[in-house]
């Protein structure tokens, strides 16, 4: 006689309720076991326990610390319980980061506890024991790695973010009215540029900066023309208007072509500047002048008025 068949019970549902509240302890637990046996092994490392150990032999007791099962399998059992199970813990990130540091200190002092166990091997001249010992330890990093790598790929998937790049336009943007090429200048009668040559009513262009250049034509042939002032160019007046009178003591302008030179002043050396301040002497009639060589020196005469 068979008994009926009981009704499903709700066991199953009653203990995830009761084991949800400790994933995040159990996970916590679990990444602080694996970083106190991470430490004890990095002591066992640096400090010698008895009178005959080596670097060597330290470094390949404590290589299985570093890169073994406790500090391959802990930290990825810790994420798993903050992510895979719903829903996932608040302190999910956290745990995962954790998890990710833990995982890099480990390889660092696994890779370097592999390396000085290795030479320490070689040199003693233990080639067999340095071989299986290789591919032991090859074996335990092939392990680790991929539960490093599980990590890894859900800390990229669900909590990397990446940086935002800059929107095109908004930064480095040429501004309007300077040159869209670097190092050159607008064309003229472009915006940000010199007027064009020839337009009538155009502003002038800013202070202390180049004009554009423009041709100048060229006076008719035959026409005179006009030197300028010293040291200083002189623009043409308009057309019918009146000249203006030159600057005081200011030079005179060359002769034109085919006027005859005027005479330099009474008692003045044709090849004096005519600036050039000298003494006028006055000569009586008949009397010759006196020579050039000095001409503020004192000139005897005979003088009616004031005899010597």
């Amino acid at each position: 006689m068979t008994s009926p068949a009981e009704p499903a019970s709700g066991d199953a549902t009653q203990a995830s309720q009761v084991t949800k509240p400790l994933r995040e302890l159990a996970a916590l637990v679990l990444l602080g076991a694996n970083a106190v046996l991470l430490f004890v092994g990095l002591l066992r490392l640096l400090v010698p326990m008895d009178a005959y150990s080596t670097i060597g032999g330290r470094a390949g007791s404590t290589f299985f610390v570093f890169v073994g099962v406790e500090s391959a399998v802990l930290p990825v059992l810790a994420v798993l319980l903050a992510t895979h199970v719903r829903p996932a813990l608040p302190k999910a990130k956290l745990i995962t980061q954790a998890a990710l540091g833990e995982y890099a200190f480990a390889a660092l002092f696994g890779a370097l506890t592999f390396l000085i166990w290795l030479v320490g091997r070689l040199a003693e001249a233990e080639v067999l024991d340095a071989f299986l010992g290789l591919l032991t330890r090859l074996a335990w990093v092939a392990i680790f790695g991929v539960a490093a790598f599980v990590v890894y790929r859900i800390w990229r998937a669900l909590f990397y973010v990446p940086k935002p790049k800059p929107q095109p336009g908004v930064y480095g943007q040429a501004q309007p009215g300077w040159p869209q090429q670097p190092g050159g200048y607008p064309a003229p009668g472009q915006p940000g540029g010199y007027p064009a040559p020839g337009q009538y009513g155009q502003p002038a262009p800013p202070f202390n900066t180049a004009p554009p250049h423009a041709p100048q034509a060229a006076p008719p042939f035959g026409a005179p023309q006009a030197a300028p002032p010293f040291g200083a160019p002189q623009a043409a007046p308009p057309f019918g208007a009146p000249q203006p009178a030159p600057p005081f003591s200011a030079p005179q302008s060359a002769p034109q072509f085919g006027a005859p030179h005027p005479a330099p002043p009474f008692g003045q050396p044709p090849s004096a500047d005519p600036t050039q301040a000298i003494p006028r002497q006055p000569v009586e009639p008949g009397q010759p002048a006196a020579e050039d060589s000095d001409r503020t020196q004192r000139l005897d005469r005979d003088d009616p008025n004031h005899p010597r």
